[in-house]
């Protein structure tokens, strides 16, 4: 019944947004930065071997590789598996000056290897947070219908969301500790089907 819900929830988000997103860019050319988080030194999750920073670094790697959209540019704020501060990131992404920030990372719940689920991210102190709300919305409805996955819309100020001068989103993709989800995104396919619908949801505002 709640998958129900979110879904239903979903479709009114995109029936409500997809005209007013699939208009306002009226560029030949958008500039989009997929942050990997973590990396380094800063492992994140850390699951029964398998480390947050090495499966979102995997996943925008994909992107890279599957990337096709000449109309689209998209730049990576963590091009290795070195360790980047927030600060670093944030200041590489302001001299961009993107049309869209995707950061990417993966979940964890230790206490209950049962919790699920795709969350997304805005943040309402970025001057774009009403644009935000309507990517995310967009962007669950991508997942929700096509790999089934649940997803959340949620607001937190993280750096990575409210320093940008530009719209940004936050994807916890999933979570290690759900012995499904673990396997899904340390999959060639799992992690090929996330890059996938990334990049579909970027060519759709393109």
């Amino acid at each position: 019944m709640k998958t129900f819900v979110k879904a239903l929830f979903a479709i009114c988000i995109l029936g409500c947004f997809a005209f007013t997103i699939n208009t306002n860019s009226t560029k030949e050319t958008i500039k989009v930065v997929i942050d990997a988080g973590h990396g380094g030194k800063d492992s994140g999750q850390i699951v029964k071997g398998i480390t947050e920073k090495e499966v979102v670094y995997q996943i925008t790697q994909k992107i890279n590789e599957l990337h096709q959209n000449k109309n689209v540019e998209i730049f990576f704020s963590r091009p290795n598996n070195e360790f980047v501060s927030l600060e670093k990131r944030v200041e590489f992404i302001n001299t961009i000056q993107p049309d869209l920030v995707i950061s990417l990372h993966a979940n964890g719940h230790p206490q209950d290897e049962t919790k699920k689920g795709m969350e997304i991210y805005f943040s309402n102190k970025n001057k774009f947070s009403k644009e935000n709300f309507e990517y995310g919305g967009q962007l669950s409805g991508i997942f929700i219908f096509s790999s089934a996955q649940q997803v959340e819309i949620k607001s937190a100020n993280f750096t990575i969301l409210s320093k940008v001068n530009s719209p940004a989103l936050m994807l916890e993709l999933g979570f290690l500790t759900n012995p499904e989800e673990r396997a899904y995104l340390t999959s060639t396919e799992g992690q090929t089907e996330v890059a996938n619908l990334i990049l579909k949801f970027i060519n759709e505002i393109e």
